[in-house]
């Protein structure tokens, strides 16, 4: 019996070992843990946001339903979402994001997690706009820094 507990733990150490080698010298190893302040590939965090809306070339965009974004958002923030008519929304602005083609657009949405914001960024990057990007930390992240009204 002893004989097969110390074969276990002589496997187990073999099997780790090789594990952690490989880790160590693989050319594209990914972080052991998550890193919430990491962004992921589309997002942009609210200090990037901002340099951009000082300097004239952010357009925000609000991924919320009509009745959140009437109750307060960003001062100049377009609506557009899929919960209501998207497309009748596009219209209505339809003008004013053409005109606006070379800018920045961040759109937010009501939670870190919410995935409306990463949709309608899709929308608007299938309509060959090219720079669009997704908030980090969503309203939560506007609201702290003082710019949802």
């Amino acid at each position: 019996m002893r004989a097969v507990a110390l074969q276990l733990v002589a496997i187990a150490a073999l099997a780790a070992a090789g594990a952690i080698a490989v880790y160590a010298w693989h050319p594209e190893r990914p972080p052991l843990y998550f890193n919430p302040h990491e962004l992921k590939e589309g997002e942009v965090d609210l200090a990037q946001a901002q340099e951009w809306a000082a300097a004239g070339e952010l357009v925000w965009v609000d991924a919320r339903p009509r009745k959140q974004y009437e109750a307060g958002h960003v001062d100049g923030a377009i609506l557009l979402n899929e919960r209501d008519d998207f497309n009748a929304l596009l219209m209505d602005v339809w003008d004013d994001l053409q005109n606006s083609a070379d800018k920045y657009f961040v759109i937010y949405c009501g939670l870190a997690s919410c995935k409306s914001s990463e949709r309608v960024a899709q929308l608007l990057r299938d309509l060959s706009f090219p720079e669009v990007y997704v908030l980090n930390g969503g309203v939560e992240t506007l609201r702290r820094g003082g710019l949802l009204k």
